[in-house]
């Protein structure tokens, strides 16, 4: 504690005022995170009904889709989309209370406006994804292989991404693409036999030489460096 307020003490932002639109956006990430940790009975006696705050009605818009309760639900991020259609996350919000609910394809233009308006959010496009994967659409299946490649190239770290592609090649016949990225997913969750499994069976499928194999190569050498 002593450290944390010689630290505040010392810094030079310490005095200076809060960036515009700061206070605003804290709040909307408190109403959030409270939102989908708390129970919904808590969050719906923290932002009561008569709050017309945006961060209220989100944070209820939450709570309802948690209970679920889409019949309050939608109203309020219906609301909150209206006020901001370029916020990337009520648009997101929106498709997940539909996809969650088993309502896939009117969810996929939700994911795909949140995806267009932040294309860079590694997480955005790997749920356009998994939304496109699930359509079961051929021509869907194409465009959840160029987004998740879009995800995994912003965020290699996260193996359900792979997974997503990896099952997203399979149901296109690539078995080579589709045990290439298994092995990533099994690499990453610390699976090293199932990782040896699918690089080798990559390897085996793949063009020597090329990207695919290259990085089925690099899967097996970490998983000889492990070993040792």
């Amino acid at each position: 504690k002593v450290a944390v307020e010689n630290f505040i003490l010392r810094s030079p932002n310490t005095d200076r005022p809060e960036p515009p639109g700061f206070e605003e956006r804290h709040g909307r990430m408190k109403a959030k995170l409270e939102a989908f940790l708390n129970p919904v009975s808590r969050t719906l006696r923290t932002y009561k009904e008569d709050d017309p705050s945006l961060e209220a009605r989100y944070a209820r818009a939450i709570a309802y889709y948690r209970r679920p309760d889409l019949e309050r639900a939608i109203p309020l991020i219906d609301g909150l989309i209206a006020e901001r259609p370029a916020d990337p996350y009520f648009q997101e919000l929106k498709g997940q209370m539909l996809f969650e609910n088993g309502r896939i394809s009117e969810s996929l233009p939700y994911y795909e406006k949140a995806a267009f308006l932040a294309p860079g959010s590694a997480l955005l496009r790997r749920s356009l994804g998994q939304v496109q994967l699930e359509v079961g659409d051929p021509e869907q299946l194409e465009r959840a292989v160029s987004n998740l490649l879009i995800a995994t190239g912003a965020d290699s770290t996260d193996p359900f991404t792979w997974r997503l592609l990896g099952t997203a090649y399979g149901k296109m016949g690539k078995r080579g693409e589709s045990s290439l990225a298994l092995g990533e997913a099994a690499l990453l969750t610390n699976k090293p036999a199932d990782a040896r499994f699918h690089a080798e069976r990559a390897a085996g499928l793949l063009k020597q030489g090329s990207i695919g194999w290259m990085q089925a190569q690099d899967i097996l050498h970490a998983l000889d460096n492990q070993k040792q």
